[in-house]
């Protein structure tokens, strides 16, 4: 009774120490976290106590996040007394500190002197485990263990010998220093015992091949497994070095006898948790902490990453740019302080973005997922964009833009930032896949800004038999799909014609289409290169493919430019693809549909009645495929009908095509339409039909407004462009 009323004391204790608000700057965390009445540091309570979660409220501007916290259960009430005024005998510290050889039961502490005694107890504990273990002996001082060879830098020999003679006088001083050397090293010595038993034991376990035999044998061996790896387990955890715990974590990850969920991981684990929330991990052991545990199989190991997070906030002043990414990184394995994590994160990368590559911005970026906004990490990436771009590397910029592609992401300042970028670096760039990743870049998110265009076309001009045939397609269709007309146009079509007439045949199939169907935008007719797509082997070979989604997508490609050539160019005398029945319905987009059911009526009302309007209409002369598809067919001679039989001899500009514009069909931050949709309407119009564009933004605006979306119909139909 006593013990749970203990128990509930100190968890009202731990959440009244964290419930506060998260303040701007994080050393005022730090400062409220390091002072606590109890810790275990070095495995101090092994035995005496065991760990449980709780959850806290922290507040951060506007957001509150609950986040999971551990909580230790004290069984001994002695440690919450005596813990408090007993200082822990070390022989690694920051600060030189001379003993007081007058009271001989007080107990000495051996320190190192540091100019950075001003730092705070976090940085103090961080750099003791940097430090050294070592004794001195008649022929000078021995060097046990060293882990960071800087310190030499900042140690005063000469006290530093003063000190050893100091203790050299004092009864009692030696046999404590020997105590805790050799426990540091009986600590090392159990962890390679722990590694060569697993090791053994894997061994064999791969050897037996009777699964009965295997477990008859462990089922004897058992207890005294259990005893020895137990001890082992014991030894590592008193160790003062935070590494050998992870050491001993990572040993345990390849045991394969026992079972995934286990005592020893367990113990190790709570170690690990408690030493990460009295912030003695670093940054980069955190982050190989994390991994090991999401490494393991079972569930509760990879929940308790989750308490990482106040290891992380401790150290945030110790994370450099390095660590920085390393964290982010490990973001996808934090559940319930993900957000938080991400806060802690995200403050130090708008403190240091300046100090980052292109490759570790990009690092960070791609370590975001749909499930986490990196909006933040965006705005850091814009910022380092404008300031570091000229300076970083092509490999740097290859990443950096790729990153910002999958994301989606641009802004004017990257736009304005990689424009002056090319104007002044375009002649010097070598790496041809630079110019081809900021096309895929433009391209993709219909950057439509003709001075970045007309670089790369400079580019295409000059370096044209340099570039790969893997780039050639990422480099040339831009132009067609952004309808931007190339620079120099004389001079660029003609390396165009020198570069497809040596490369066209290692060209993937799709490329090919995607350049020509590019050209066919800007109503340029490459035709000596359309009979090596249109050959009878190939055109069989995709006849044959007809379940493919593969071969559906290039059928359909083939169909358009085939349909483009037959309308558009004089020079090719009919189709290469017969025409055909529709089989099945054709895929039409479901926003299109909702639109037009919108405004049939209020669009019939003008025209005369229902019965001179017709929907998705299909034209039988040209292949049934989306693009051929007119949203609303206003005919004021005819019924409604499914398919228009066209006839060209016909009178012009009676029936009026009615075509809807979704927002994609417009490229970013204009209303200046995408290629495909302007060679679209040219074809109509040279059908025969006048064109009526209506704005998909515009009617979901106006559809509860029925005046107003009377009155916006009614002004598109007076300004339908006629036929050509």
């Amino acid at each position: 009774m006593l013990v749970c009323f203990i128990q509930m004391i100190l968890a009202g204790h731990v959440c009244t120490k964290f419930l506060m608000r998260m303040s701007m700057q994080s050393s005022a965390w730090i400062t409220k976290f390091i002072i606590r009445s109890y810790e275990s540091n070095s495995g101090k309570y092994a035995g005496q106590q065991s760990l449980t979660q709780t959850s806290i409220f922290v507040e951060e501007g506007l957001e509150i996040q609950e986040v999971p916290l551990i909580v230790r259960k004290i069984k001994n009430i002695e440690t919450i007394c005596n813990n408090k005024d007993q200082n822990r005998i070390s022989i690694i510290d920051n600060c030189y500190k001379v003993p007081d050889i007058s009271n001989k039961n007080e107990p000495f502490i051996f320190n190192v002197k540091s100019n950075a005694s001003s730092k705070s107890n976090t940085n103090m504990k961080n750099k003791a485990l940097n430090q050294r273990i070592d004794i001195e002996t008649d022929e000078g001082t021995a060097i046990l263990f060293y882990s960071d060879l800087d310190c030499f830098k900042d140690l005063n020999v000469e006290e530093a010998l003063q000190g050893l003679q100091l203790f050299n006088a004092t009864n009692g001083a030696y046999p404590t220093l020997d105590n805790k050397i050799s426990q540091e090293i009986n600590c090392r010595v159990a962890l390679e015992g722990l590694r060569k038993v697993i090791d053994l034991e894997n061994n064999w376990f791969k050897q037996k091949s009777n699964k009965m035999q295997r477990n008859r044998q462990f089922d004897v061996d058992n207890t005294t497994r259990d005893m020895i790896i137990k001890q082992l387990i014991k030894l590592i955890i008193n160790s003062n070095d935070a590494e050998i715990i992870v050491q001993g974590l990572i040993a345990l990850k390849k045991d394969k006898v026992s079972p995934s969920r286990n005592i020893y991981r367990d113990f190790m684990c709570d170690e690990a948790l408690s030493r990460a929330t009295d912030g003695e991990f670093s940054p980069a052991q955190l982050v190989n902490l994390i991994k090991i545990l999401s490494s393991y199989k079972d569930s509760k190991y990879r929940k308790s990453i989750d308490t990482l997070w106040v290891g992380i906030l401790l150290q945030e002043q110790e994370i450099n740019t390095y660590t920085l990414v390393a964290l982010f990184k490990v973001l996808k394995y934090f559940n319930q302080s993900k957000n938080m994590v991400k806060l802690i994160l995200e403050r130090k990368l708008s403190d240091c973005w300046l100090k980052l590559t292109g490759t570790q911005i990009a690092e960070i970026l791609d370590s975001f997922h749909d499930d986490v906004s990196a909006m933040k990490c965006l705005m850091s990436a814009s910022k380092w964009a404008s300031i570091s771009m000229n300076a970083c590397s092509e490999k740097d910029l290859i990443n950096f833009i790729h990153s910002l592609h999958v994301k989606d992401y641009i802004d004017d300042r990257i736009e304005n930032t990689l424009q002056g970028y090319l104007k002044s670096k375009a002649s010097q760039i070598d790496d041809s896949k630079l110019i081809a990743t900021i096309m895929n870049y433009c391209k993709d998110l219909q950057i439509r800004n003709e001075r970045i265009l007309s670089e790369c076309g400079e580019y295409f001009i000059n370096h044209a038999m340099n570039i790969s045939t893997s780039s050639l397609s990422s480099i040339l269709t831009p132009f067609g799909l952004l309808y931007v007309h190339p620079p120099n146009s004389t001079k660029f079509w003609k390396t165009f014609d020198d570069v497809l007439s040596v490369k066209f045949h290692d060209l993937k199939l799709d490329d090919a289409l995607d350049i020509l169907l590019s050209c066919t935008y800007l109503e340029k007719y490459p035709v000596k290169f359309f009979d090596k797509i249109f050959i009878s082997q190939l055109l069989h070979k995709i006849h044959l493919r007809n379940h493919s989604v593969f071969s559906n997508r290039i059928k359909n490609k083939l169909k358009l430019l085939d349909a483009t050539m037959f309308l558009e160019s004089k020079e090719y005398p009919s189709l290469h693809f017969p025409l055909r029945r529709v089989e099945k319905p054709l895929f039409l987009d479901a926003r299109i549909r909702r639109a037009v059911n919108m405004i049939y009526q209020p669009l019939a009302s003008l025209v005369g009645g229902e019965q001179k309007l017709s929907k998705n209409v299909i034209l039988n002369r040209l292949p049934p495929i989306n693009f051929y598809i007119l949203d609303i067919l206003i005919h004021p001679h005819m019924v409604s009908t499914s398919v228009f039989h066209l006839n060209l001899d016909q009178e012009k500009n009676v029936n009026t095509a009615v075509f809807i514009y979704l927002p994609e069909y417009y490229c970013r931050n204009t209303r200046h339409l995408i290629g495909p949709q302007i060679m679209k309407k040219r074809q109509i119009k040279k059908l025969g039909f006048k064109v009526m564009m209506l704005d998909y933004a515009t009617i979901q605006e106006l559809w509860n407004q029925s005046n107003k979306l009377l009155s916006y119909l009614l002004k598109s139909l007076h300004s339908a462009e006629n036929s050509v």
